[in-house]
């Protein structure tokens, strides 16, 4: 696995952790795209940690746009 591969696992890994947080302050818009994220990130998951593949594209490679997306929306700084 290449380099570039075990960074979009780590980021997919701490997406899916952002995503499941709340804080107190947190606006209903944030939690409203977070809820999405987390969805998308668990329909576009990867098939597994060697050699991923999209659970929600049928077999495409992994990431896929919909979950380099969620990976994105799901970060606090850009919400």
């Amino acid at each position: 696995m290449d380099e570039q591969m075990r960074q979009h696992l780590s980021e997919y890994d701490r997406a899916v952790a952002r995503c499941g947080e709340t804080y107190t302050g947190m606006s209903s818009d944030e939690r409203v795209v977070r809820q999405v994220s987390g969805r998308q990130l668990e329909e576009h998951a990867p098939s597994d940690r060697t050699n991923p593949t999209c659970t929600g594209c049928e077999g495409q490679p992994w990431p896929c746009t919909i979950t380099l997306g969620a990976i994105a929306y799901s970060d606090p700084r850009l919400n």
